[in-house]
Order: C-alpha cells, then structure tokens, then sequence
C-alpha cells in the first residue's frame, strides 16, 4: 500500500518532491537508517512522529520519489528564529525567521547532487511562500556544487558549521 502523501510536486527531473505526513516510516527507513546509522528503530519512529506531528510551519519532511516510487532523497527540516547578525543582515531587525535544514540524505551517491539541489530548492520555495528570510543548511561541501552555483551571491558563511542562503 502507497503511504499517505500530501502536497505532491513535480519536478522537470522525472523526481516527485513529496510533503510527507505518514508515520508509517518504513518506506523512508533506508534512508533514516543510513542517516541515523546508531539510532535504534524505536528511536527513529519517535523522531519521524515528533517532526511530522508538528504543524508545517514548524517542522516537516520533504521526500524526493522518482516514477517507480522509490524514496531516493529526504530533507528534514525546522523553523527557527534567529539573531541577525548571523546572517550578516545590517537591517534594524533583530531577529530573523528561516527554515534550518536539519537532515539531508540520499539514497545514491551517484544522484546525491542533484537530489540535494532538488530537495533544496524546494525547501528554498517553502521558505519565500512562508516569508522567511534564511535557510540555513549544513557546511557546503562537493555534494551542494550545484547550489552554490546557482545561489553563490545569496550564501553567507558565519563559521565552519553551517551556511546560510539569504531569501531576501
């Protein structure tokens, strides 16, 4: 049986990017279990219920499925606010609303930039429908070399963690 999936999206790369809602998690445990590698199974469900429990606009999981419905990519992602200096902003906000990804995974090294620059590019959109003014992704290595490309101007680097992609 096909899990419950809502907000389907296409992509142009045969990918459906995919909202996932179900707590069934095992059509996603390749990718959880290659992700947490010493998590028990037990603590995975807990964490997939906890962050699909919440609403949207706080936490979510993005799945990128290809035609033969298989999961080939996961983004795990928050919604966090922050102070701007951070992100270098010289406005008078003090704070500022964004989507932190919190996990990235794909399912083969072969595809993972393209799945990553898919998976981000979505969340990307999410953040400007919901207004935000940052997504803040882990340390940019070869595995983004496409979104660097394509957001170079926008990415600002605080320290050597984590990078920022400015949506304003």
């Amino acid at each position: 049986m096909r899990p419950q999936l809502s907000e389907k999206g296409y992509t142009d790369t045969g990918l459906n990017i995919i909202n996932y809602k179900d707590d069934n998690i095992y059509p996603l445990l390749p990718l959880l279990s290659q992700e947490f590698p010493n998590w028990t199974m037990d603590k995975i469900k807990h964490y997939v219920k906890l962050v699909i429990s919440k609403k949207n606009d706080v936490a979510g999981i993005l799945v990128a499925q290809n035609d033969a419905l298989y999961n080939v990519g996961i983004l795990i992602y928050t919604h966090q606010t922050i102070t701007s200096e951070l992100l270098g902003n010289s406005n008078n906000k003090k704070f500022s609303n964004g989507i932190v990804v919190e996990n990235l995974n794909t399912s083969s090294p072969i595809l993972q930039k393209q799945v990553f620059f898919i998976l981000i590019e979505n969340i990307i959109k999410l953040a400007m429908k919901k207004k935000c003014d940052f997504v803040e992704l882990p340390k940019l290595d070869e595995s983004y070399d496409l979104i660097k490309k394509k957001y170079i101007s926008k990415i600002s680097s605080p320290n050597d963690f984590r990078v920022f992609i400015n949506i304003n």
